[in-house]
C-alpha cells in the first residue's frame, strides 16, 4: 500500500477528539511524565543488591564488624527513634558502608579510623582470627590495622623471595642443560679398546 505511510503521519499529526491533542504530542507529554516520576540511579541500584546488616546510627557511627563508620550526612540522625537502619556493603572492601535512611537515599560512610587500610571481608576476618591466636588485646580497630600491615608486608616479602627463587632455579636448570650437552658430546668421541684381533681395512690413498 503506497499510500499508508502518508495516512500513518496524518494520523499522528492531526489532533484526535478524545485525546485533546495529537498522538505525538501526547506520547511526548507521557515520556517526560514518566522520566520525571522514575528516576533511576545505577549506583543506588548496584548498592541494593549488596549484603545488608541493620545497625543503629550512635553518635561514634555505625559499628560493623566492631568497626566504627562515619559520615557527617550521619550526624543529624543520631538518637532518632530506636529503630535501626539498613547497612550495606561490599565484601570485597569493607572500607565503605552505605546507610540508608528514612526517605531511602543511600549515605555513604567510611573508616572513623583513618589508620586502617581498605580491606576485604575475608582479609579481615583472617587478620582477627590470628590476633586470636597470638592472645592480642585492645581495640579491633588498633589491632586489625597492625595486623594488616604486617601481613601485607610479609607477602610482599614473600613475592620478592619467590622471585629470587624462581631466577636462581632458572640459573640451575641453564646449568644443567649445559652440562647434559657436555655429557652427549663426549660421549660421541671415540674409544680406542686395544682389540688387535679385528681386521683393518686397507685405505686407498689418491
Amino acid at each position: 500500500d503506497q499510500d499508508a505511510p502518508e495516512r500513518k503521519a496524518h494520523f499522528t499529526n492531526n489532533i484526535h477528539s478524545s485525546l485533546g491533542c495529537t498522538p505525538v504530542a501526547k506520547w511526548e507529554a507521557l515520556s517526560e511524565q514518566m522520566t520525571g516520576d522514575i528516576p533511576f540511579e545505577m549506583e543506588a541500584f548496584q548498592v541494593s543488591f549488596l549484603p545488608s546488616e541493620l545497625r543503629k546510627i550512635r553518635r561514634d557511627g555505625i559499628h560493623l564488624f566492631q568497626i566504627r563508620y562515619w559520615s557527617d550526612a550521619l550526624a543529624g540522625h543520631i538518637g532518632r527513634g530506636d529503630g535501626k537502619v539498613v547497612v550495606r556493603y561490599d565484601p570485597r572492601d569493607i572500607s565503605m558502608i552505605w546507610v540508608e535512611l528514612d526517605d531511602g537515599r543511600y549515605v555513604e560512610a567510611r573508616y572513623r579510623n583513618l589508620e586502617i587500610p581498605p580491606v576485604s571481608l575475608w582479609e579481615y576476618r583472617e587478620a582477627m582470627r590470628k590476633a586470636r591466636a597470638l592472645g592480642k588485646s585492645g581495640s579491633n580497630e588498633l589491632v586489625l590495622a597492625e595486623l594488616i600491615r604486617q601481613q601485607r608486608q610479609i607477602e610482599a616479602e614473600s613475592r620478592g623471595l619467590t622471585k629470587a627463587e624462581r631466577r636462581t632455579r632458572e640459573r640451575k636448570g641453564t646449568l644443567k642443560g649445559t652440562n647434559s650437552a657436555v655429557s652427549t658430546t663426549e660421549g660421541l668421541r671415540p674409544i680406542d679398546t686395544g682389540d688387535t684381533s679385528r681386521p683393518l681395512f686397507k685405505v686407498e690413498r689418491w
